[in-house]
């Protein structure tokens, strides 16, 4: 297989942000439904009233509805997606992406305290600050994986080349 190295590496970071970028779409889609069916359904023990944010955090995993604990511990990964999210946008070198992925984590964590803060209180203000902080993230992106269809499309070998040309990301 004869082309350019380094136009492979870009084009699979690429694949790997947009890869990571859809999932904690699918992660965010199904952790705003869980959040409204805990907001609505769930009942928070009254234990848990007044709590601070760490031990909210601790008690919706252990102790909470099954839908909490699922809820917090989804919050957690996408967390953990967000951060890897930054990481894949940094070695691609695009401020844009860069700039996307950490509203992306912020979002994320801010969306996390203010969770754990409703486990403490179960103010409105909180669950707003979830939704809210959850159309953000899902903004975030989807502005990454518009941004990175462009850079995905430009990372295509020329035609006539022996370089893998499977799909990398680009969209239809």
């Amino acid at each position: 297989m004869s082309g350019d190295p380094a136009r492979a590496q870009a084009a699979t970071r690429v694949k790997g942000l947009r890869a990571n970028s859809f999932a904690a779409l699918v992660m965010l889609v199904v952790e705003y439904g869980l959040g409204m069916w805990v907001n609505l359904y769930g009942q928070l023990p009254a234990s848990d009233h007044g709590a601070s944010i760490a031990a909210g955090f601790a008690r919706a995993i252990d102790n909470g509805p099954v839908g909490l604990a699922v809820h917090a511990l989804l919050g957690v990964l996408l967390i953990v997606s967000a951060v890897a999210a930054v990481v894949r946008a940094v070695l691609i070198r695009r401020a844009a992406l860069i700039g996307a992925t950490a509203t992306g984590l912020i979002a994320m964590v801010t969306a996390a305290l203010s969770g754990a803060r409703f486990v403490g209180d179960g103010s409105n203000g909180s669950s707003m600050g979830m939704a809210v902080a959850t159309g953000v993230a899902v903004a975030a992106y989807a502005l990454v994986l518009l941004l990175s269809a462009g850079i995905a499309a430009s990372s295509r070998p020329e035609s006539g080349t022996d370089v893998d040309s499977d799909n990398l990301g680009a969209s239809a």
